[in-house]
């Protein structure tokens, strides 16, 4: 009785083992994309078999992983359930490109030479590179048919631009540069903002980011420096100075506060290499964590905002272009330098007329004199020099109508536009900066006897929102 009911066990033993033995599993091997690459190994299989699995990418494609992150091709594994592998396939980079673009602060002009450096996947240089030049002043260049073995390259730019912001080209060459995935686009263009994020790119880069995403990145962290909430697409290599569009309205407005205005003959020979520092500054400061932590480097950015003419600087742009032959749309990049001081400076909210201001841009308190501006000031000694001056909220405009005996110094214009003027019987001014100081000259005139004026105030309005009439003993000699 104890022989059979051992005989029994055994073979149920034995039935289990042949059972389990005999199990069979699915093994299924499949691609990403069956035009990018094939696949092999795909079967039933015993339980704890081995199957051995290839990847075969077509031509200009190349294998990359499996979706389990194993990159072995071939690889084996022991089969013991029904599993599916998918082999990742991608377009082999390089190729030949060709491609056109810009290189602007103000326009580059007329031979500016252009390289193209040839990168790898962590942003290294190759050793290939191709050259090209400017042959418009609109800062345009082309280059044909570059063979390459990588999608990524560094583009340079060095030469003379026209300075937007004092109307001169530049006295002295810079360079400006930009990464660029040459499989993305057919134009790329070489800007202030491309040239400020190249370093942060590749920190990002050598952490182990890739240079779409580190890229991304940058681009996201200096439209916050810049103030602007509400992001954009558009790479910084995809933005023009004289396109339509808020992205190309940011890019002009930073391209202009990079600029230290100056009609000083012995200041201006200096203006690009002050201008290189400024950039090689901003930049380092912010490739280490995306953030400008220097407020030097800020408050020379404000103080460069307030010493310039923005209307002066939209018609010089206009200008130039239209001396070229060319008509374009100058992007509002007013309302982005005005984003741009809401975040780094404190703000006013209503319209301010200091007792006394400068007489001439860049001077200090030595030269301040009285401004007529001031509202509860009436009488004034007519044999002084003065001022009209006052401080507009951001997003606001100030018009100043004078009726009656008033000179104003055009010469010496520090943030008014004068938008009519009849010698020594009235003149209109407006403000075309905010947050900021304006000043004017202005003399009071009368063959040093008595006069008097009608000041009206447009305060962001059409119609007059205060008026005073002034007077004035002992006037200039008109």
């Amino acid at each position: 009785m104890e022989t059979n009911r051992l005989t029994f066990i055994l073979a149920m033993i034995g039935l289990l083992a042949v059972t389990s033995c005999s199990k069979e599993y699915t093994v299924t091997v499949n691609s990403n994309n069956e035009a990018w690459g094939t696949t092999t190994g795909s079967g039933t299989y015993a339980s704890g078999a081995t199957a051995t699995l290839a990847a075969v990418p077509s031509e200009n494609y190349y294998f990359i992983k499996w979706n389990d992150e194993v990159t072995d091709n071939p690889r084996t594994v022991i089969v013991t359930e029904d599993i599916t592998y998918t082999a990742y396939f991608a377009e082999n980079p390089g190729g030949t490109f060709s491609f056109i673009g810009k290189v602007q602060k103000g326009p580059f002009v007329t031979g500016a030479t252009i390289t193209v450096n040839e990168l790898n996947e962590n942003l290294g240089q190759t050793g290939k590179s191709f050259t090209s030049s400017i042959t418009s002043d609109d800062g345009s260049f082309s280059l044909s048919n570059i063979e390459m073995e990588s999608d990524l390259a560094l583009l340079s730019g060095n030469g003379f631009y026209f300075n937007e912001v004092i109307g001169q080209l530049s006295s002295a060459q810079i360079t400006l540069q930009a990464f660029a995935d040459l499989s993305k686009d057919e134009n790329v263009n070489i800007n202030v903002l491309t040239h400020i994020t190249k370093a942060r790119i590749e920190t990002l880069v050598g952490e182990g980011m890739s240079f779409s995403d580190a890229k991304r990145q940058a681009e996201a962290e200096f439209q916050d420096f810049l103030g602007v909430t509400e992001h954009f697409d558009q790479g910084f290599e995809q933005m023009s100075i004289v396109s339509e569009g808020d992205f190309n309205a940011m890019l002009l407005a930073f391209s202009i506060i990079l600029q230290m205005p100056s009609n000083n003959i012995s200041v201006i020979p200096t203006l690009p290499a002050e201008l290189t520092a400024l950039m090689t500054n901003l930049s380092t400061d912010f490739a280490a964590d995306g953030v400008i932590n220097d407020e030097t480097l800020v408050n020379t950015l404000l103080n460069n905002i307030s010493l310039q003419n923005q209307v002066y600087i939209r018609n010089r742009l206009r200008n130039y272009y239209s001396e070229l032959g060319q008509t374009v749309e100058i992007p509002d990049f007013e309302s982005y330098i005005a984003q741009f001081q809401a975040a780094h400076q404190e703000t006013v909210t209503e319209f301010v007329y200091p007792d006394k201001a400068p007489l001439f841009s860049g001077y200090g308190p030595g030269a301040e004199v009285p401004n007529i501006l001031v509202k509860d000031e009436t009488q004034f000694d007519g044999t002084q020099a003065f001022v009209v001056a006052a401080i507009t909220p951001l997003r606001k405009k100030l018009r100043v109508k004078v009726t009656g005996n008033v000179e104003l110094d055009g010469s010496q214009n520090n943030g008014w536009v004068v938008i009519d003027y009849d010698y020594e019987n009235s003149f209109t001014i407006e403000t075309q900066r905010e947050n900021a100081l304006v000043s004017m000259p202005v003399l009071l005139l009368r063959n040093n006897k008595d006069g008097s004026a009608i000041v009206e105030y447009y305060e962001d309005s059409d119609t007059p929102t205060f008026t005073k009439q002034i007077t004035w003993t002992g006037g200039w000699m008109d």
